[in-house]
């Protein structure tokens, strides 16, 4: 029975160890990679991101990938974000397409239950080609099995929460993020971007950030709404003034305090008393 027990533990052990195990993370959400969005192809450099209230959307030039399969035959493209530990899991992926210079995309439709990939030509016609494009999950990344002519450009939608974004560089090359509007990164105690930025501009209202020619790891960026500032000076402002108040007070009790001494004798001059010298007798 023992026997049994540990070849059971061993399978368990080795199944949980693969990378696409039954333990992982499961199945691509057919329904989110389905969903349709706008991306800016014709925006220069490996990767273009723009962030949303909900989600941020991006675009990877995929012939500068850092992660993923090289092979002609399956090239791959691997998508994963850190935990609180530096621990890898598989990226949630919404509105995945491809596109080819020619215009050519590559989406996906929702098909029983299934994400199967459909092309659609420049002059409108469509054609659903399941081998084309196909998503599936490891236990710790998201695997997308890009079309062969890799060329084009692969545009993703993903979540996030709060004024922060960080993300692995998924190609090298130049990196550009545009901000949400009414947002700013100017002063460094409310904002902080990472690696240093080699420029930024305001256009229409939202925040251009730039980098060149990105090896970092990793890049993110911390943001402020800009009535947020208002907030932080209104606060700053407030405890100086209370600082103040207080320095006043302070000072004033001091006075007080010496007057009081004074009035009831306790203040001597010591001055004096050291130039009177000892009594007579003591000398």
């Amino acid at each position: 029975m023992r026997k049994y027990l540990a070849l059971f533990g061993l399978v368990l052990l080795t199944a949980s160890a693969g990378c696409s195990s039954f333990l992982g993370p499961g199945p691509v959400d057919a329904g989110a990679v389905s969903k349709d969005a706008t991306y800016d192809w014709a925006e220069p450099g490996s990767a273009y991101i723009e962030i949303n209230r909900n989600n941020y959307t991006a675009t990877y030039a995929v012939a500068n990938r850092t992660t993923g399969d090289f092979e002609d035959d399956d090239p791959t493209i691997e998508l994963y974000t850190r935990d609180a530990l530096g621990t890898e899991q598989p990226l949630d992926l919404a509105a995945v397409q491809f596109h080819y210079p020619n215009g050519t995309t590559v989406a996906f439709r929702e098909r029983d239950g299934r994400a199967v990939s459909v092309i659609a030509y420049p002059n409108g016609t469509t054609e659903e080609t399941p081998q084309a494009m196909f998503i599936n999950k490891t236990r710790r990344r998201t695997v997308v099995h890009l079309p062969a002519n890799e060329t084009g450009e692969l545009g993703v939608t993903i979540a996030k929460n709060g004024k922060q974004i960080s993300s692995p560089t998924f190609v090298e090359g130049d990196y550009e993020m545009v901000l949400p509007a009414d947002t700013d990164i100017s002063i460094p105690l409310l904002a902080q971007v990472r690696p240093a930025r080699s420029g930024a501009e305001t256009i229409d209202n939202r925040v251009h950030v730039y980098w060149e020619d990105v090896t970092a790891p990793s890049i993110a960026v911390r943001y402020y709404l800009e009535r947020d500032l208002f907030i932080f000076s209104a606060l700053v402002g407030g405890l100086s003034l209370m600082g103040l108040v207080g320095a006043i007070y302070y000072l004033r009790q001091i006075r007080e305090t010496r007057r009081r001494r004074e009035e009831v004798g306790l203040d001597m001059d010591i001055e004096d008393d050291d130039r009177k010298g000892p009594p007579p007798g003591m000398r």
